[in-house]
């Protein structure tokens, strides 16, 4: 078998990627050895397929991939189509080996890209779920210590009224510890706050009548934070609810009173 013959038959392919028995991939790399155009010729399959392998993956640029199109293209351009008896069973199975091969590589490329942006996406949702419920979790927390607190011998509990004018369907629920100077406020039956106000609660001496914020209730618009723990409470008579703009006011607005009661 000549050179050539050699080359076209498609051995030269199954030597690189492996396929061909022990000893016929020994007899080629024999053959190779002694022959410097042989060993030209399996350096470039060598180098056509490292590009295929990097031209499927993704993110490489699109040029490398027209490269190796073009490659392939002179190639079979350059081999004038002939009728021949062929002699060598590798000339049958040859290159349909190395097609089915290459094909397979594809494949498994693919495959490998799918499997990682599953992997990604998969990845994604569990941290998402897991933030969901480490949130949902500390917001059981929290109400079970508001709950406690609220069932605690030393706590009272107060009825702050609707105002008549602003509020005379509503009500908020006062639970009030004067020992630890703590308060903490239902508001879920106040009507929910406008957009650009939030309610803001008092505490009231009266004779005369001193009022001190002891907290704007920022997540009043929200229907799972009705609740509000407030703290350093100062001495107090009563307390007071009224709607004020976002961020809150240093003195009440009477005319936005929503919830008034004493101790």
């Amino acid at each position: 078998m000549t050179t050539k013959d050699y080359i076209e038959s498609g051995v030269l392919e199954l030597y690189v990627y492996g396929t061909l028995s022990d000893k016929d991939q020994a007899q080629v790399a024999k053959d190779v050895a002694k022959d410097p155009e042989l060993q030209a010729e399996v350096s470039a399959i060598e180098s056509s397929l490292l590009k295929l392998s990097k031209a499927t993956s993704a993110g490489v640029n699109p040029s490398v991939k027209r490269e190796v199109l073009q490659n392939i293209n002179q190639k079979v351009a350059q081999t004038k189509p002939k009728v021949k008896i062929i002699t060598s069973n590798y000339s049958y199975f040859g290159w349909a080996a190395a097609i089915l091969l290459l094909g397979g590589i594809l494949w498994l490329l693919k495959l490998n890209q799918d499997l990682q942006e599953e992997l990604q996406m998969v990845s994604t949702q569990k941290e998402v779920q897991e933030t969901e419920m480490l949130v949902k979790s500390q917001k059981m927390q929290n109400l079970e210590d508001l709950l406690e607190k609220m069932s605690r011998p030393g706590t009272r509990k107060l009825i702050l009224p609707g105002n008549q004018i602003n509020a005379p369907n509503s009500a908020v629920a006062a639970f009030y510890d004067d020992e630890s100077n703590e308060l903490i406020l239902d508001i879920s039956r106040l009507p929910e706050a406008p957009e650009g106000m939030v309610y803001q609660a008092w505490s009231l001496t009266f004779e005369p009548l001193t009022p001190n914020s002891i907290g704007v209730l920022e997540e009043a618009n929200s229907p799972e934070e009705q609740l509000f723990r407030l703290q350093n409470i100062p001495e107090s008579e009563g307390f007071g609810i009224t709607l004020e703009p976002a961020g809150g006011s240093q003195s009440p607005n009477l005319e936005q009173l929503y919830a008034l009661g004493t101790i």
